[in-house]
């Protein structure tokens, strides 16, 4: 794999679209907040990307597991197991309780029923994965408001860093690309159904914190509308790991000559965005 270019190296400030989280148009349309949560501040209970409350409870909308095509609420909880938070998901229709250590564990577990049912009927199963934070509600902007809220003192300091290195990645690009008058206009158009923010405040653009780059869902579209296969495997080898790029469950994973995992997609899109280096 080329040589990763420097901040001093010829053509560093190209776009690049993936510098951090970028705030994104959840696929969790519907989201009802019940219970907020405590803080706490415990290693365990918050990392780059999230806090989670104790106590955190919330209705998400998806796919019904015995009738995959209508879609029923599902009651997310996280709760104290030992010290350490503890992630369920409850469907009222099967009256089962999904549990793991990560929101993406749960929701793997439904997954499966779901895609058992679809088999059972000759239908085709759910290949795509899912983003167990983002299907608690730990995406949606006016939830993570809240949520950031419960730390005032900012004592969860990795999360923050890393808030604070997406800020400055983005002033950085947004100075050295700067908008016409007519992409501004196209980017508030897309962004109706976005949370509105102050576009002088750089803290505002960090619309919805941590909200999912959908790259892979993207990448999925993209390759069905060209006739291409869809590099997308309904049993991933590594369901719990983490892209290092998008920040969200790995799919259909790759390795590096130097043995670093990413996406497929994530591979693709870095090297073709710089010319080859990445």
């Amino acid at each position: 794999m080329p040589k990763r270019k420097r901040a001093n190296d010829e053509g560093y400030g190209r776009k690049r679209q993936f510098l951090g989280r970028v705030a994104n148009r959840s696929k969790v349309k519907k989201v009802e907040l019940l219970n907020l949560g405590a803080f706490v501040h415990k290693q365990g209970w918050y990392n780059a990307g999230y806090i989670f409350p104790n106590g955190y409870t919330a209705n998400v909308e998806y796919k019904d597991i015995i009738d995959p095509n209508i879609k029923i609420p599902y009651l997310c909880e996280i709760i104290d197991n030992g010290g350490k938070p503890w992630f369920q998901v409850t469907s009222n229709t099967v009256n089962t309780t999904f549990a793991g250590k990560s929101p993406t564990a749960c929701w793997k577990q439904i997954l499966d029923c779901i895609n058992e049912t679809l088999r059972s009927r000759n239908q085709p199963v759910v290949k795509t994965q899912v983003a167990g934070p983002e299907y608690f509600g730990l995406n949606d902007p006016k939830i993570v408001e809240q949520i950031e809220s419960l730390d005032p003192t900012k004592s969860c300091d990795v999360y923050w860093a890393e808030k604070e290195n997406i800020l400055k990645a983005r002033e950085l690009y947004e100075n050295v690309h700067p908008k016409s008058d007519k992409k501004c206009r196209k980017r508030r158009k897309e962004d109706e159904e976005d949370v509105r923010l102050n576009e002088d405040d750089n803290k505002e653009n960090y619309r919805g914190a941590w909200s999912a780059i959908q790259r892979n869902e993207r990448y999925i579209q993209r390759c069905e509308k060209m006739g291409a296969e869809v590099l997308v495997e309904s049993d991933n080898p590594l369901p719990e790991y983490q892209d290092p790029i998008t920040l969200q469950p790995v799919i259909a994973p790759a390795l590096s000559p130097y043995g670093h995992v990413a996406g497929y997609y994530s591979w693709t899109q870095a090297l073709k965005e710089t010319n080859g280096y990445c």
